[in-house]
């Protein structure tokens, strides 16, 4: 008896001093269970605007890359990166879940929550928050393939907007972001390499400061690419807002200054001063797409 009561304590003592490693197993695989769910929301739902691997207008997609360094959260057991502090993880995850529950206005990024009219519930919401903050498109593009392999060429071609002014723009959300708002979380740095020694350092580059025109502490050029190719497109082309090529804007530097400050009654072109936009910002805006070619 003194033996087994001897036994048992061993195997429970063991039991518990490898709890932390199975908890942190189990939590793994529920995390990849929902990640694999995330891929398969997305690839019905989100790969028709922002590509099947994530990248948005890189392969061709209409709508910004959320296969992206900056929306990365890195965990307490990562060996080769610094984890994510948690708040601002929160943060993150806050922002993402908001922007897919509630759309971008003046953008053709919907309200996709089922409390406001949407699909989605907020469970399925976070398995895409989970699926971009993990970085697991290699899950989305295994799905993506699996899934196309069943369908034909004109199925296919059915799936991607190739005319984006054929979608609704967003007039209201229920969110809080705008174009400048959401700035941060695009230009955050997610994967800081851990030291060799205990303590970890930054390895990544330090973003020198900005050279020539600037908005809001952005290169003009980058400022457009976040905020303005949504609906003018990245090379300037026109998509639901008009083309903004040198050659193409013949009216004064005032009408260009104005339509930007004020916006535009009856379309979805914002009046970016209200937004926050200060008359040297609109100024190195209107330099920018009269004179500079894509």
């Amino acid at each position: 008896m003194i033996g087994l009561l001897f036994v048992a304590f061993l195997a429970f003592g063991a039991y518990i001093a490898n709890e932390n490693n199975r908890a942190e197993a189990a939590r793994e695989t529920q995390d990849d269970l929902k990640a694999h769910r995330g891929a398969t929301i997305f690839v019905n739902n989100c790969r028709t605007c922002h590509g099947l691997e994530g990248k948005g207008t890189e392969e061709g997609g209409i709508a910004p890359a959320l296969n992206r360094e900056s929306f990365r959260i890195v965990g307490k057991t990562d060996t080769q990166y610094v984890a994510t502090p948690d708040g601002e993880a929160a943060t993150l995850r806050n922002f993402l879940f908001n922007t897919i529950a509630c759309g971008r206005t003046n953008t053709a990024m919907p309200t996709w929550s089922e409390k406001h009219g949407g699909p989605l519930s907020d469970t399925q919401i976070n398995y895409l928050v989970l699926l971009i903050t993990e970085g697991r498109w290699d899950l989305v593009t295994e799905i993506g393939h699996e899934h196309d392999a069943a369908l034909s060429k004109a199925d296919l071609d059915a799936r991607v907007v190739k005319d984006p002014s054929v979608l609704s723009v967003t007039s209201k959300n229920c969110g809080q972001f705008n174009p400048l708002s959401a700035k941060e979380f695009y230009d955050r740095t997610a994967l800081v390499a851990k030291a060799s020694g205990s303590a970890p350092a930054s390895t990544a580059p330090k973003a020198g400061p900005v050279t020539g025109p600037a908005v809001q502490g952005v290169a003009v050029a980058d400022f457009f690419q976040k905020t303005c190719a949504t609906c003018h497109g990245n090379k300037r082309q026109g998509i639901v807002g008009p083309a903004l090529t040198p050659q193409r804007l013949t009216n004064t530097d005032d009408f260009y200054f104005n339509t930007i400050k004020n916006g535009r009654a009856g379309t979805a072109m914002p009046a970016w001063g209200a937004a926050g936009l200060t008359d040297a910002d609109i100024t190195a805006l209107v330099t920018f797409v009269k004179t500079v070619q894509p």
